[in-house]
C-alpha cells in the first residue's frame, strides 16, 4: 500500500505541471522549464538577436502554433499561424512562412541576408485540429538526464498558444514518433504555403493528428499500476543484496540501469504513455546489454588472467542469476 502511495504521489507532482487540461498545473510550486533568457551566452545571443529581427518581421505578436526550425548546416526558418486582431477582436487566421534566403556564418552576413516570405489562409477547424495536437506535444515538455549531447542535427522549437497560455519545448533531432509526425505535418503544410493561398490538412494527414490526441486521451489502468508496483518492489528486495555480490563496474551498472527503469516506469504512468511491451523491451536490452559485457570465450579468460588485466571476471552464477531476469519475470 505504502508503495502505490509513493507512485501515486510522485505521478501528481509530475502531472501538476504537464497537463494542459489540468486544473493543478495552475498551482504548481516548483521550477518549469525556463526561457533560458539569462543562461545564453553573449554571442549566441547576439546571433539569436540578429536572425529574429530578420526572420520574425511581418510575424504577429499573438500567434496560434509556432515552428522554428534551425539546421546544422542549411537554413533556417519558420512557420506560423497568427491571429490578427481588430479592435482587441478577432479577424482573422494567416498562415505565414519565413525563409533566410542563405546561412548566417559572420556578423557581417546579417546585413546580407534576405528573407522569402509567403502567406496563405486555412480553415477554422484546420486550424484548431493542429493547434490540439501542438498542445498535446508541448504540454509533455520536461527535462531529461542525458548523458548525449547532441550539437549537430536539426533543432525544433514548438510553441502553442492556446486557452491555458502560451508555452514552447525544444528538441533536437527528435526520434519520438508523435513529434516526427507532427513535424511531418508541418512540412506538408509548408510545402503548399510556398505555392498555393489557402492550405489544408490532407486526410492522410488528419488521421495522423487525430492519432495523437486519441493517444494522449489513453489512461494508465490498474493493470500498469500493479505491474509497476510489482517490479518495484523486486528491485527494493534484491538491489541491494545482488549488487553486493557483483564487481564495483558492474555494480554501477546494475544500479544506474535499475533506476532508469523505475524512473522510465514512473514517467510513463504519469504521462499515460505507459506501454507493457516497450518496459519489457527495456529490461530486455539491458540485460542482454549486461550479460554480453560479462561474456568471454573461453581464450578471452586465460588471457585476461596470463596478462594480469584489471578485467575482472564475474563469477558465471551471478550472471546467470541476474536480477534483470528476476524483474522479468513479473511479466509473465
Amino acid at each position: 500500500m505504502k508503495l502505490f502511495k509513493a507512485i501515486g504521489v510522485l505521478i501528481f507532482i509530475i502531472t501538476s505541471n504537464t497537463s494542459g487540461i489540468c486544473q493543478s498545473r495552475i498551482f504548481y510550486d516548483g521550477l518549469e522549464p525556463s526561457e533560458n533568457y539569462f543562461d545564453i551566452l553573449d554571442s549566441t545571443l547576439k546571433h539569436n538577436q540578429k536572425t529574429k529581427e530578420k526572420l520574425f518581421d511581418g510575424l504577429a505578436d499573438r500567434y496560434k502554433v509556432r515552428m522554428l526550425v534551425q539546421p546544422s548546416f542549411d537554413v533556417k526558418y519558420i512557420f506560423q499561424i497568427d491571429e490578427i486582431l481588430k479592435d482587441y477582436q478577432l479577424e482573422k487566421y494567416v498562415v505565414r512562412f519565413h525563409k533566410l534566403n542563405s546561412r548566417i556564418h559572420t556578423l557581417e552576413d546579417y546585413d546580407k541576408v534576405k528573407v522569402k516570405k509567403y502567406e496563405a489562409s486555412m480553415n477554422e477547424d484546420d486550424i484548431e485540429l493542429l493547434t490540439d495536437v501542438f498542445a498535446v506535444v508541448v504540454d509533455k515538455t520536461r527535462y531529461e538526464k542525458s548523458n548525449m549531447d547532441i550539437y549537430d542535427g536539426t533543432k525544433y522549437l514548438l510553441g502553442v498558444w492556446d486557452y491555458y497560455g502560451w508555452r514552447s519545448g525544444n528538441v533536437n533531432s527528435p526520434r519520438d514518433p508523435e513529434i516526427k509526425s507532427l513535424i511531418d505535418v508541418v512540412e506538408n503544410l509548408i510545402k503548399q504555403t510556398q505555392s498555393k493561398r489557402n492550405v489544408k490538412i490532407s486526410e492522410a494527414d488528419r488521421k495522423i493528428l487525430d492519432q495523437i490526441i486519441s493517444n494522449s486521451q489513453r489512461q494508465s489502468t490498474s493493470a500498469d499500476y500493479e505491474l509497476v508496483s510489482r517490479i518495484i518492489k523486486v528491485i527494493e528486495d534484491n538491489e541491494s543484496k545482488y549488487c553486493s555480490k557483483i564487481s564495483e563496474d558492474n555494480a554501477v551498472y546494475v544500479e544506474k540501469s535499475l533506476n532508469n527503469i523505475k524512473n522510465t516506469a514512473a514517467k510513463n504512468l504519469a504521462y499515460n504513455q505507459f506501454n507493457k511491451k516497450d518496459l519489457k523491451n527495456l529490461i530486455e536490452f539491458v540485460l542482454e546489454e549486461f550479460v554480453s559485457f560479462n561474456t568471454f570465450s573461453e581464450e578471452d579468460k586465460r588471457e585476461i588472467i596470463l596478462s594480469e588485466s584489471d578485467i575482472i571476471l564475474e563469477n558465471e552464477e551471478n550472471i546467470k542469476n541476474n536480477i534483470f531476469q528476476l524483474i522479468l519475470k513479473e511479466f509473465d
